[in-house]
């Protein structure tokens, strides 16, 4: 036996069974006289038991192992499906999840005795548990369901994700060379060049396509996890709190995904903590005592938006002025700082609007982290708030990293490459003013020769980029703009630090490297 190999899928089926029996879990004690879910947690705890067995990993087994007799007691009727009973299950997946995670670190995981005790005062000792038949699983409401799951299971591999980025950076050398042929064929003459350089690029844009989809996964293997993570806030904070999560089909490229969790993790923390009020107070201002916080991934063009509302206090802006001017961020005499303002204080190292911090949040490194993993990402954040009715934070996220459509721009002697899908709309700049005016309103405004270090040209006639950054619209002054380009997205390794508004590199046509701007950090 691949013993490595072995080890490997127990991880993976492990932590997809885990999964499920928080769903059940979840499901069960929103219906607690249903025993539905009986059923198919006694399966995944049986799988995992069986596995784990087969790998010698015998904490993990006797966990399984005693949770199973804990369901059995509940299926024969000799124990009732309490909220307590629950929690104790919900204790179990606990400790399995913890020792699935110990063996991912390649270490041997330990006994739980005490765990085993919680179980045992609940589940009396059965003999041949494990050998106990299921009951007969009803399919004539669904005939051809297990077919279809065979079929779908059939028409899917794990594929190491090391393999796809080789692939990918594989895909992003043809496309350099794709742009490079395209550019001789432009310059030389002769129609066969012309049609064998069109015939390579649609090749390679196939490729392209393919390999790009082949590292995209839907939202919810992110998602999927936090409802078992607002029930225990709600629990640990004595309040009631529902999760509510749309567009959990909508795709993301896998290095994205991955980086999502803690991010997430930070606002919906937030949102429970600081956003959503007391049962109590609730009541009080004439809602439900029930606090909701909405997730939801959406795609907009070459986005994804990731959406964290909730339906609590909203946000004091007169509490972040004043904490804003306590650490000198604000001058005494400035106005409340409007959405973009807020962000702004809410995002800077170290800010908090709460006096003592809290096992929860409220040490000032929520949005700061959260902010920082958004751009480093290459997106961008947007926040919403309005007394008495809620917080919304918005996360715009490109779909890909790897391969992105720019818009190629000239300043100096230099080029450019801006992300083309944060475009609103191109329009001219006359004359050497601090701002753009756009059908009057004046916009912020940056000049990206005065950002680069060359010298601000004083008159003439110049393009300027209004972008849409998520926190509103601004103007981008270049020299001159010279087309679209598909570019490959390549990471900036260096000794030194590199300005904020770079958001990467690529290699142009010709072979000469160009900077890819943020023009998010431009401001």
């Amino acid at each position: 036996m691949d013993l490595a190999r072995y080890t490997a899928l127990f991880l993976s089926d492990s932590r997809d069974h885990l999964q499920r029996c928080n769903e059940l879990l979840l499901a069960w004690e929103r219906s607690p006289g249903s025993t539905t879910s009986v059923a198919e947690l006694f399966r995944a705890f049986h799988s995992i038991k069986g596995s784990s067995a087969a790998l010698g990993l015998e904490a993990i087994t006797e966990i399984a192992h005693t949770s199973e007799q804990l369901l059995a007691s509940v299926r024969q009727g000799t124990l009732i499906a309490t909220p307590e009973v629950i929690n104790v299950l919900f204790k179990a997946v606990d400790g399995l999840a913890d020792g699935v995670e110990t063996v991912g670190r390649a270490e041997v995981p330990a006994a739980r005795p005490e765990l085993i005790q919680l179980l045992e005062r609940y589940a009396p000792s059965f003999s041949n548990t494990s050998e106990m038949p299921l009951p007969e699983r009803r399919t004539a409401a669904r005939p051809a369901a297990a077919p279809v799951v065979a079929v779908l299971a059939a028409r899917q591999v794990r594929v190491d994700l090391e393999r796809l980025d080789a692939l990918v950076n594989g895909v992003g050398e043809l496309v350099v060379a794709r742009n490079r042929l395209a550019a001789i064929a432009d310059r030389e003459i002769g129609s066969e060049l012309e049609q064998v350089s069109g015939r390579i690029s649609a090749l390679v844009s196939t490729l392209q396509s393919g390999v790009l989809r082949a590292r995209m996964a839907p939202v919810d293997e992110v998602f999927d996890r936090f409802p078992r993570m607002i029930r225990d806030l709600g629990k640990e904070l004595g309040r009631e709190l529902r999760l509510e999560m749309q567009g959990n089909e909508i795709e993301l490229d896998r290095s994205v995904l991955d980086s999502l969790t803690e991010p997430l993790t930070h606002l919906l923390r937030n949102a429970a903590d600081h956003g959503l009020e007391t049962p109590a107070e609730r009541v009080a201002t004439g809602k439900s005592r029930e606090g909701t916080i909405r997730l939801r991934a959406e795609r907009v063009r070459d986005e994804v938006v990731v959406t964290v509302a909730d339906d609590g206090r909203g946000i004091d802006r007169a509490e972040v002025w004043r904490r804003g001017v306590e650490r000198g961020l604000l001058e005494p005499d400035a106005p409340l700082p409007d959405a973009v303002g807020l962000l702004r204080l809410l995002s800077h190292p170290g800010f908090t609007t709460r006096s003592q911090a809290s096992t929860i949040s409220g040490r000032g490194v929520g949005i700061d982290a959260v902010l920082s993993k958004v751009r480093s990402l290459g997106g961008r954040m947007e926040l919403k708030t309005m007394p008495g009715r809620g917080t919304t934070f918005l996360l715009y996220l490109p779909v890909t990293r790897a391969i992105l459509r720019a818009l190629l721009i000239g300043v100096g002697e230099e080029r450019y490459a801006l992300p083309f899908g944060l475009l609103a709309e191109a329009a001219v700049h006359e004359g050497a003013g601090a701002g753009v005016i756009l059908r009057g309103e004046l916009l912020p405004t940056a000049d990206l020769r005065e950002v680069v270090g060359l010298d601000r040209r004083e008159a003439g006639r110049r393009p300027v980029l209004v972008v849409d950054t998520g926190g509103g619209r601004v103007a981008v002054v270049v020299d001159v703009l010279l087309g679209q380009q598909d570019v490959v997205v390549e990471q900036i390794v260096a000794p030194v630090g590199v300005p904020a508004w770079v958001g990467g590199a690529t290699i142009l046509p010709d072979g000469a490297p160009a900077l890819i701007v943020d023009p998010a950090a431009l401001f």
